[in-house]
């Protein structure tokens, strides 16, 4: 942290320490990210608190809070990093240098599983000094990051709406998939394999669920926290469920493949990135590496 003529200059320590304290709310959890001791983070603070004349962190026995200014500081530390980002990726990217920098990437549970890694693959063999900073979560989450600036490049599932350049990735029919052939009308007789996921694709299942009167079959319901257990338990015979087409190469048990409101029922994977980040030399290359649309 620099200090001139009466104006602060926060250094790279600085913007790490104010990303790791937004990120974990604990003073204790910041610490071990960024592999220094409390003490050395704390007397950072204080001393960042000190040059800017406001207090930055709130503590309380369930760890710490921003204030307004601790807010206002983050941002400010987001938008640093940010454009120290793209000022290397720029200078890194003439045709007689490798290209060089970092590319900050959140990618869905269920794509990271079935399709990230060979699209990793891909990027590492065609740029091997590019640094891969890689968080995988729920879409929402993802998505809430990526408006949050904390990362370049989101990968999710379903219908997400804000201003961000969107492209397709991957667009999956949905199927019905049981152990053995089942008619319709006897699904009543097993539960439903039901898994979280977002409101649009819930509501576009209880659709599917009004519209073949099969809706009252709610009483006999599993849920379960991911995709691949939802498969996992229809293979075992403990019901059938709507998934991806995504989840199923492995899967050797019954599947039909659904319509909805007379289309091909569909789910699609995005790649999102805010409009500003779009063109950047090392998001424009990931984007590059994208294969053509498929049908999952």
């Amino acid at each position: 942290m620099n200090h001139k003529k009466g104006w602060v200059c926060m250094d790279a320590k600085d913007i790490e320490m104010l990303l790791a304290l937004d990120r974990t709310h604990s003073i204790t959890r910041a610490a071990e990210l960024l592999f220094i001791n409390q003490s050395s983070l704390s007397k950072r603070l204080k001393h960042l608190e000190t040059s800017l004349h406001r207090t930055l962190v709130i503590r309380s026995n369930q760890g710490i809070t921003l204030s307004p200014a601790g807010n206002l500081a983050v941002k400010t530390a987001k938008q640093m990093r940010q454009l120290d980002t793209e000022l290397r990726q720029t200078l890194a990217t003439p045709n007689d240098l490798p290209m060089q920098g970092t590319l900050n990437l959140g990618c869905s549970v269920n794509y990271a599983q079935y399709g990230l890694p060979d699209l990793l693959v891909a990027f590492r063999r065609a740029y091997p000094q590019v640094q891969l900073n890689i968080t995988i979560d729920y879409s929402r989450t993802i998505f809430q990051r990526l408006q949050a600036d904390d990362i370049d490049i989101g990968i999710v599932r379903g219908e997400f709406t804000g201003h961000l350049y969107k492209q397709v990735m991957t667009r999956e029919p949905i199927a019905l998939i049981c152990k053995e052939e089942r008619d319709l009308t006897r699904l009543g007789e097993l539960p439903f394999i039901h898994r979280k996921t977002d409101y649009h694709f819930q509501g576009q299942m209880h659709r599917w669920l009004a519209a073949h009167h099969i809706s009252a079959i709610t009483h006999q319901t599993i849920t379960v926290d991911s995709l691949s257990s939802c498969v996992a338990f229809v293979a075992h015979g403990l019901g059938w469920a709507l998934v991806p087409n995504i989840a199923l190469h492995h899967f050797t048990g019954y599947r039909q493949i659904l319509t909805l409101d007379g289309q091909p029922f569909t789910r699609q994977t995005y790649l999102m990135v805010k409009p500003a980040r779009a063109n950047t030399p090392i998001v424009s290359a990931f984007r590059a590496l994208v294969p053509p649309v498929s049908a999952g």
